[in-house]
């Protein structure tokens, strides 16, 4: 019987060694903050915890026995819950996100500072101390940047703001990614550009340039991560093939407006001079990076609206007469900056405006609505504010009141990121997204 536990104590230690070996070349070999905290909490764990477990069998006393169980127990209880409080820490404070995050899932949820470090991309942004992107992005995401006016839910808005006076539309963005909705997204853009005497740009190919990968990489895994990425960016060539022929078909059929079409693989930086020079971006609704059906909080046109460079107009229908603008106002961080958004941009000023509260029970929604509203209404337009609906609505009883709208204007295309609620309770966010034709993301 002690051979037995002694070899059972030798194999705990043994097992223990190796989770916290294996921990320690995670923490030295993995490319951002959070991966790192990731292997660390597994020695803190499982690692500790098994050599804990062999030392106490090793003993074999039943007070060293207890002793280790009660310190396991522990190490169970707190260590996850310190690593969630530093990883959040981390994410709030800006600490960089790796190569291989596909997207971040807490954008919109937590307020996140972005410090730059590049002293490069200070001197080209010399108006704000924070940098536009932080090391190299991937496709699918596009880090946080700053506009002069950002709003948050922090506080709500109590009035008007020295940079609400509607800004002219004189440059006009399309992003050429493919999808069903392209060929409406360029007829917009084109009856907007003849609306506001502006010139169109339609730009295809950005976020194309081969990114090479910094981070460890399974036996193999070169190769197949090269391939993937080059199957990858061969799809997006075609996509943005079709659509580029889609828009100079559509800007055939209009030889007064102003029209460019451009091609370009850019770099992220590059991508980032090119909106920051335009006065509205249109995206296609429901394209992702890859002319995929994609979830609203993955698409092209909220990884570009969460980038605050400029606003974006998400187009799943071309409309031509607006006869109702809709505001989305909840709990959500930006949603206290509509109002003043849409009047920036200067868009539908003689349709009439609603305001559907959210979750009203909340924080600084009622708030926020009686603020949006009296902002509005002072700089000419009419405004109603529909009955509240609360977080365990009825997706299609909210459709039916929204089907009267032909645009709206919201701070995010979902409010979705994971886990069980989500997937059983509904977005009121999405649900304006799939219903209403136009979103305004400003």
């Amino acid at each position: 019987m002690n051979t037995l536990i002694e070899i059972l104590a030798a194999l705990l230690l043994v097992a223990g060694a190796a989770v916290v070996a294996l921990a320690a070349l995670g923490v030295a070999r993995l490319p951002d903050p959070f991966s790192r905290m990731h292997a660390a909490a597994k020695a803190g764990v499982a690692g500790a915890g098994l050599l804990l477990l062999g030392a106490g069998l090793a003993f074999g006393t039943p007070g060293a026995v207890a002793t280790t169980v009660v310190a396991v127990a522990f190490l169970v209880l707190t260590a996850p819950l310190a690593s969630h409080a530093l990883g959040r820490a981390a994410y709030v404070a800006g600490a960089p996100l790796g190569a291989a995050s596909q997207a971040d899932a807490l954008a919109g949820v937590l307020e996140r500072r972005i410090q730059d470090i590049n002293p490069a991309r200070v001197a080209a942004f010399p108006s704000t101390s924070r940098a536009p992107f932080q090391g190299e992005p991937p496709m699918s995401t596009l880090q946080a940047f700053p506009r002069q006016a950002e709003a948050a839910i922090r506080e709500p808005d109590t009035g008007a703001r020295n940079d609400d006076v509607a800004v002219p539309l004189r440059r006009i963005l399309v992003c050429l990614v493919g999808g069903p909705a392209q060929r409406e997204a360029a007829a917009q853009a084109v009856d907007l550009a003849r609306s506001h005497d502006a010139a169109v740009l339609g730009l295809s190919g950005a976020g194309l340039e081969p990114r090479a990968w910094r981070g460890p990489l399974p036996l193999g895994g070169t190769y197949w991560s090269s391939w993937l990425a080059s199957k990858s960016r061969a799809r997006m060539r075609e996509a943005a093939a079709t659509a580029l022929a889609e828009f100079q078909s559509v800007a055939a059929a209009h030889p007064r407006v102003e029209t460019l079409a451009r091609h370009e693989e850019a770099s992220s930086q590059d991508l980032v001079r090119l909106l920051a020079g335009q006065d509205l971006v249109i995206v296609p609704a429901g394209a992702g990076p890859h002319e995929v059906e994609s979830h609203p909080g993955h698409e092209t046109a909220a990884s570009l609206a969460a980038a605050r460079i400029v606003p974006v107009l998400r187009v799943r229908r071309r409309q031509g007469t607006i006869r109702g603008v809709l505001l989305v106002v909840g709990s959500s961080p930006g949603c206290g900056a509509l109002a003043a958004g849409l009047l920036r941009t200067g868009l539908w000023s003689s349709a009439p405006v609603s305001i559907l509260p959210v979750g009203d029970d909340r924080r600084g929604v009622r708030e926020m609505v009686g603020a949006q509203a009296e902002l509005l209404r002072a700089h000419g337009r009419r405004v109603a504010v529909m009955a509240p609906v609360g977080l365990d609505f009825e997706v299609d009883e909210l459709r039916a009141r929204l089907a009267c709208f032909d645009a709206a204007v919201v701070s995010c295309l979902s409010t979705r990121y994971g886990g069980f609620f989500d997937s059983i309770r509904g977005c009121a966010f999405e649900t304006a997204a799939e219903t209403v034709p136009l979103v305004l993301l400003p």
